[in-house]
């Protein structure tokens, strides 16, 4: 298995911390988390939030990466093997082979506290994942986006996240509080 960056560290891992660190050790938190990558994210939530009783992580990737530059050079297959391992010895994580179209179409419950957007980094996917996961958050539940400001200098911006997360914050307005807009994008849900 090959070593893959690290991109949960720096601002990642410092939100969730902020924004996070107050759930930590409650009982019956249901995370969900669209676009895994190698695990580094789930293995942080494991050890340091979801430590209470019937706790669940949820994650859901293809393992086939995007159009990303950085992603054509992965061993798709390996990178899905890495987060495997890494993330075998826990049983409190449910594992989702498939697109979130497909696993939204299978699972609408309306259950999550948390929700994390970091997959497909299209508009038009960042904007239908933040649809899709708002209308399955619990009220006061968090909904947070991943690279707000990745691809600002694509010249098609359509390829990059920051105008569908534009347009759910303008569709939504009144319905969250903000709680972070740089890099990432955390808002809660009005109860």
């Amino acid at each position: 298995m090959t070593d893959y960056p690290n991109w949960f560290q720096g601002a990642a891992s410092t939100n969730f911390d902020l924004h996070l660190s107050y759930l930590a050790g409650q009982n019956n938190l249901h995370f969900l988390q669209i676009g895994a990558y190698t695990g580094d994210a789930s293995k942080w939530l494991l050890d340091n939030i979801l430590t209470g009783r019937n706790c669940i992580l949820t994650d859901v990737d293809t393992w086939q990466g995007s159009d990303e530059g950085a992603h054509h050079v992965m061993d798709w297959q390996d990178v899905e093997q890495v987060y495997d391992a890494k993330l075998s010895v826990y049983s409190t994580v449910f594992k989702h082979k498939m697109t979130s179209d497909e696993y939204f179409a299978d699972h609408s419950n309306g259950w999550y506290d948390f929700v994390y957007v970091d997959a497909d980094h299209t508009a038009h996917a960042a904007y239908t994942d933040g649809v899709n996961g708002w209308r399955d958050l619990k009220p006061n539940g968090i909904l947070a986006f991943d690279d707000y400001m990745w691809g600002d200098g694509l010249a098609d911006q359509t390829l990059a996240p920051r105008m569908g997360i534009d347009k759910f914050l303008d569709e939504h307005v009144g319905q969250y509080t903000l709680m972070n807009k740089g890099h990432q994008v955390w808002i809660r849900k009005n109860a």
